[in-house]
């Protein structure tokens, strides 16, 4: 795996590097004018950038077997700070929404720390049921499964964070089923809990009521609730096939809101064309495709669910990300991951990316190249997914 370890250390190093110019091109005019420094927001991403390659080292040199022993406290902690983020006087709101923790001139997002903390936690615990046959049973299988994944959406989507609770959703259940979660079990909850939630939102959040009209009826309100993705079209589109040229856009002269952080990818697409924006989808999707080799050809389940949880948080928000740019889908606050400005998102994420290279570290051996073959399905489109068996037992 030393080939995928490399290509995915190149691809992230590559992203970040992108990201460091984008940034300060799309922000500078909107700095000079607040903080009267144009520099102002690269210098922080600078400094969320250092932190989170510290934090990449450690997670890469960290062995996940024994950060994998601990997964009773790291989901203790992630479900403390997801909970703890929604008490009056310790999360801070801003715009109307409860994420943050703030320190000093810093804000932390616990949800970004949680990441990391509920997929190691979560293969874990998937991992060890596994291995006991229990993954599998209603009782000692799904309904803890069922209860950790839909405890952490509960708490996010409470913030309200619906895009993030979406991702969160979409990692763990991914990872459950791989581990072996029985989707006679699941199907039926998904099937009740998902309209119950939707409904919920919608009468409960006005915000989310005004930006699915304004998608269905095709920016009814170009200078109100569309301005924001208005904008990024027409950013989109003034760029061409070639854009027109680095740091020559003019959609940042405060024109598109939010477009060093949410909405970056419409910059690039202005200044540096389609063959920009297609760039940096090709970069994702090789990232994906590397992670799943990974994953695959991990020494352990254990291994493989985190190889997994990590390629999908990636790819799943690259993909959010881009479609909410490019108008495919509602609006919702998720960034473009290791592109757009810093902060705990960078810091977590380039973590989590430090276990994806842990897990590619420990070579598999070459009797058993794909683990996630161990995990027996009945169903003939699981063979997909797997093409060798688990090793049979030494003789010895």
């Amino acid at each position: 795996m030393e080939s995928a370890r490399r290509n995915i250390l190149m691809l992230t190093g590559a992203l970040l590097a992108l990201g460091m110019v984008m940034v300060y091109s799309a922000s500078f005019v909107a700095a000079e004018r607040k903080f009267g420094d144009p520099t102002f927001f690269l210098e922080r991403h600078g400094i969320y950038l250092l932190a989170g390659c510290m934090a990449l080292a450690i997670g890469s040199l960290w062995d996940y077997h024994r950060l994998a022993r601990h997964w009773k406290w790291l989901l203790a902690l992630a479900f403390l700070l997801l909970a703890s983020v929604l008490v009056p006087g310790i999360g801070e709101k801003i715009n109307g929404a409860r994420r943050w923790f703030r320190a000093g001139g810093f804000t932390l997002q616990p949800s970004e720390f949680a990441k990391p903390l509920l997929i190691v936690g979560v293969a874990a615990w998937a991992a060890t049921r596994q291995k006991e046959n229990r993954i599998r049973s209603f009782k000692d299988g799904f309904l803890p499964g069922a209860l950790l994944a839909g405890g952490a959406v509960l708490l996010t989507a409470l913030e309200p964070d619906l895009g993030t609770a979406s991702l969160i959703l979409c990692v763990l259940g991914a990872m459950l089923f791989v581990a072996g979660l029985r989707l006679l079990y699941a199907l039926p909850a998904l099937l009740v809990a998902v309209p119950v939630g939707a409904l919920c939102a919608w009468s409960k959040l006005g915000y989310i009521q005004a930006r699915l009209h304004d998608f269905f009826s095709g920016a009814s309100d170009p200078l109100g609730k569309g301005y924001q993705v208005t904008q990024g079209m027409i950013a989109q589109g003034s760029g061409g096939v070639f854009g027109v040229g680095l740091g020559q856009g003019h959609s940042k002269l405060l024109f598109l809101p939010e477009a060093h952080n949410d909405f970056i990818l419409a910059l690039i697409g202005e200044e540096l064309g389609l063959i920009g924006s297609v760039a940096v989808a090709l970069c994702f999707a090789l990232f994906v495709w590397q992670g799943w080799i990974v994953a695959r050809k991990a020494p352990d389940l254990l291994g493989s669910l985190i190889a997994l949880g990590v390629t999908l948080l990636v790819g799943i928000q690259a993909a959010m990300n881009i479609a909410v740019v490019t108008k495919s889908v509602p609006t919702k606050g998720i960034s473009l991951p290791l592109i757009s400005y810093g902060g705990s998102s960078l810091v977590f994420l380039l973590f989590a990316i430090g276990l994806l290279l842990n897990v590619a570290a420990h070579p598999a051996p070459d009797e058993a190249p794909d683990r996630l073959g161990a995990v027996k399905r009945k169903t003939g489109w699981w063979r997909i997914f797997s093409s060798a068996q688990t090793p049979a037992p030494s003789a010895n």
